[in-house]
C-alpha cells in the first residue's frame, strides 16, 4: 500500500539534511557477578632423579669408527716433532752466537767486573786511611813554634810562640801522660817580664805574664819559649832541627853549621846558636835554635829569641 492508495501525497524523499530521530536510550547492563576464586593447584610430585649414565667404554684402537681419530694421531705427532725441531735449531743458533760473542777477550773483563761488583767488600782507600790523625808520638820544634805529630807525621796539635799557653799545656799534659809543676820566674821589673814556668821532667814551657816589666804580650819579642833536656818525655820523642839530640857530640854540633859559638860561665861549656838571623818579631814571631853543651856533648836544646843576629 502506498501513500496514494490512502489519498495522501507521496512522502518527500529525504534530502540528507533532516535531523535524525533520537536513538532510544540503552538500558544499563546489569553488573557482572564476580568470578569465584580459583582453587589452588595441587603441587606436582617431585621427579624421580635419573640414574647416572654408565661411563662409555674406551674405544679400542683400530676398531670400527676410529678411522678419524686414528688418522689424527700421526698428524699431531708430526706437529709436535716439527715444533721441537724448530726449538732445537733456534737454541743451537742462539748458543753458537752467544759463545762467539763471549769468547772475545775485550768483553770478558767487563762482564767479570759487573758480576763481581755487587759481591765485592768495601775496603778503606789508602787516601782515607792516610788522612786520619793518630795519637801523638813526637814533639817537633821549629822557628815559629812546636807541633805534636803522629807516627805518619800528621799534625795533632800546633803551637806558635805568641799563642796562649793554656791549650798547649792541656795537649802536652795528655801527650806526656803527666801534669806539669808550675812556678813564676820573675823578670827585672823594667824591661823583662815575669814568666809562668810549666815544667815536666825534661821539658819546660815559659809563658810571659802579660803587662809585667812594662811588656805587653801582643808586641813583646819573646812572649813564650821552650827548652828540653831529654830525648823522650813520657812516650813523646823530642825532635830538634839540624839532626841534633841530647848527647850529640860537640863535633856533630859544629858540623851542623852553627851561626855562633859562645863560651859559657862553666869551664868548657859552649853555647851554639843556629839560625841567629831568623829571630824576628814577625808576624809570626820566630826564634833561633840554641844547643847548650858541657864542652863535649849537648845537654839542652833551647828555642829562644837570639838578639844580635
Amino acid at each position: 500500500m502506498s501513500w496514494a492508495d490512502l489519498g495522501l501525497p507521496d512522502a518527500p524523499e529525504p534530502s540528507g539534511n533532516e535531523t535524525p530521530a533520537p536513538r532510544p536510550r540503552k538500558e544499563p547492563k546489569p553488573p557482572k557477578e564476580p568470578k569465584p576464586p580459583r582453587e589452588p593447584k595441587e603441587p606436582k610430585p617431585p621427579k624421580t632423579p635419573k640414574p647416572p649414565k654408565p661411563p662409555k667404554p674406551p674405544r679400542e684402537s683400530g676398531g670400527q669408527g676410529d678411522g678419524e681419530g686414528g688418522s689424527r694421531t700421526p698428524l699431531i705427532l708430526g706437529i709436535v716433532a716439527g715444533v721441537l725441531l724448530v726449538a732445537v735449531v733456534v737454541t743451537l743458533g742462539f748458543a753458537l752466537t752467544r759463545g762467539s760473542s763471549t769468547a772475545s777477550p775485550a768483553d770478558t773483563p767487563s762482564s767479570d767486573a759487573s758480576t763481581a761488583a755487587p759481591t765485592a767488600q768495601p775496603s778503606p782507600s789508602p787516601s782515607a786511611s792516610s788522612d786520619a790523625v793518630g795519637v801523638p808520638v813526637a814533639l817537633k820544634f821549629g822557628g815559629t813554634g812546636f807541633t805534636l805529630v803522629d807516627k805518619n807525621a800528621k799534625t795533632v796539635f800546633s803551637y806558635e810562640w805568641r799563642d796562649k799557653a793554656a791549650d798547649a799545656v792541656t795537649e802536652l799534659t795528655a801527650a806526656f801522660g803527666a801534669a806539669p809543676t808550675q812556678r813564676v820566674e820573675p823578670g827585672d821589673g823594667s824591661s823583662y817580664p815575669d814568666y809562668t814556668v810549666y815544667q815536666w821532667e825534661g821539658f819546660l814551657l815559659y809563658d810571659m805574664v802579660d803587662g809585667t816589666g812594662g811588656a805587653q804580650r801582643a808586641t813583646f819579642t819573646q812572649p813564650s819559649y821552650a827548652t828540653f833536656s831529654r830525648n823522650e818525655v813520657g812516650p813523646i820523642s823530642m825532635t830538634a832541627e839540624h839532626g841534633l839530640k841530647i848527647g850529640s857530640p860537640v863535633t856533630a854540633v859544629r858540623a851542623a853549621g852553627p851561626s855562633q859559638e859562645v863560651p859559657r860561665g862553666n869551664v868548657g861549656s859552649i853555647r851554639f846558636i843556629f839560625d841567629q838571623s831568623r829571630s824576628s818579631v814577625g808576624p809570626p814571631v820566630q826564634y833561633s835554635m840554641i844547643a847548650d853543651t858541657d864542652g863535649s856533648t849537648v845537654t839542652a836544646v833551647l828555642y829562644y829569641f837570639a838578639a844580635g843576629g
